[in-house]
């Protein structure tokens, strides 16, 4: 945790002893997101039931003999990743392009990913995506989901004007879900190296990059928001904020001449696209970006050629994730680390805006997105 000032240790130990006895915020129980905004907490039922069926089409394209010629495909464009030398999962490079090895099949299988995530969905079906598509092992589905009831719950202290201090709500709810040790992320960012040094690492990307890209966007809509409600003057300004976000997420997932062009190449990361999120709540920001991390480089397990012992691998994904000492980031290597990629390739700002990469600006035309223009909300 930040330091505090005495009070506020006061403050975050009693509201501690109560929100520890209780279960996360869940949004079938939240009747501030599901009165305001009922489109969005569908589209966030959506983001487990979307990694459960991309995931499930990574399998399926695995175990078919017509998908040979992609798998080697694949494995060459790795080997040529693992060679160079300013390789990054945060970088611009070829392996961005939006026709992976497999394009035959994500051509076939994104129609009916883009009716699934747009259906309306239930608090029960994103609980039991992931168990039911059988992609992953037990203690991976607890993990993932754990990490989206901790989202729900920092979208609903920031929509509830009952919170009185945010910053005090969202350390407690940051303690209420280390609680669980074996299922809760660290609270500090992950290095690179469990990311992009693991070797599976980019499979997910380059093998599936419209199906990656879906779920990137789907994670932007999620951390975007997270921006705009954490930065709106009022009430109706975040009403009017969330409902541009959802615009902005139906342009990138919108099909333009038979393809998703729009799709994030990058992972979102709470630094590039909700910095001000990140200034106030730097350990729930970890919290949030490395159970992302955690469900790409499980892509990447699941995408890679012929491996054995896929669940074990994952198993170990986890572990090093949930492991709360080891390959450590400080805050500021973390900044430098996800900025590499821009802030374009990520899926643009919150608020919108950026049609073009933003890699060769300079400083000044960017403007630096780390300096916030709002001051802490209580």
């Amino acid at each position: 945790m930040g330091n505090l000032s005495l009070l506020s240790k006061f403050a975050l130990t009693g509201l501690c002893a109560l929100t520890l006895l209780r279960p996360s915020v869940v949004m079938a129980d939240s009747p501030v997101l599901n009165q305001l905004f009922p489109e969005l907490v569908n589209l966030l039922y959506a983001h487990d039931v979307l990694h459960a069926r991309v995931f499930e089409e990574i399998e399926a394209t695995n175990q078919s003999p017509s998908a040979a010629i992609g798998k080697r495909l694949l494995t060459e464009q790795l080997e040529e990743l693992a060679e160079a030398t300013a390789s990054h999962y945060h970088s611009a490079g070829d392996h961005l392009a939006m026709l992976g090895p497999h394009r035959v099949f994500e051509s076939r299988a994104v129609p009916g990913i883009i009716v699934a995530i747009n259906r309306q969905q239930t608090a029960e079906e994103a609980a039991q995506a992931l168990v039911e598509s059988g992609a992953l092992p037990d203690v991976a589905v607890q993990t993932l989901k754990r990490g989206r009831e901790f989202v729900e719950e920092l979208l609903e202290i920031y929509l509830d004007d009952s919170f009185d201090d945010k910053k005090v709500a969202v350390d407690a709810a940051v303690a209420r879900y280390l609680s669980d040790d074996e299922h809760s992320v660290a609270d500090n960012p992950k290095s690179d190296e469990l990311l992009a040094d693991h070797p599976y690492a980019y499979s997910y990307r380059v093998g599936f990059p419209q199906l990656s890209g879906l779920t990137w966007a789907s994670q932007w809509l999620k951390i975007a928001t997270l921006e705009v409600v954490a930065t709106a003057a009022n009430q109706e300004a975040k009403i009017r904020d969330v409902e541009n976000v959802l615009q902005y997420y139906k342009e990138k997932t919108a099909r333009l001449h038979g393809s998703l062009v729009s799709l994030p190449s990058d992972i979102p990361t709470i630094p590039v696209i909700a910095p001000n999120f990140f200034t106030f709540h730097p350990e729930a920001s970890a919290i949030v970006d490395n159970i992302e991390a955690l469900k790409v480089v499980i892509g990447d397990a699941l995408a890679y050629p012929e491996l054995i012992g896929r669940s074990e691998a994952i198993e170990n994904m986890v572990a090093e994730y949930t492991n709360k000492d080891k390959y450590l980031f400080s805050h500021r290597d973390y900044l430098i680390s996800v900025l590499r990629g821009g802030i374009y390739n990520a899926g643009g700002p919150a608020r919108g805006g950026m049609e073009r990469p933003d890699r060769n600006y300079s400083r000044d035309r960017q403007e630096n997105p780390h300096i916030s223009k709002f001051p802490m909300p209580q």
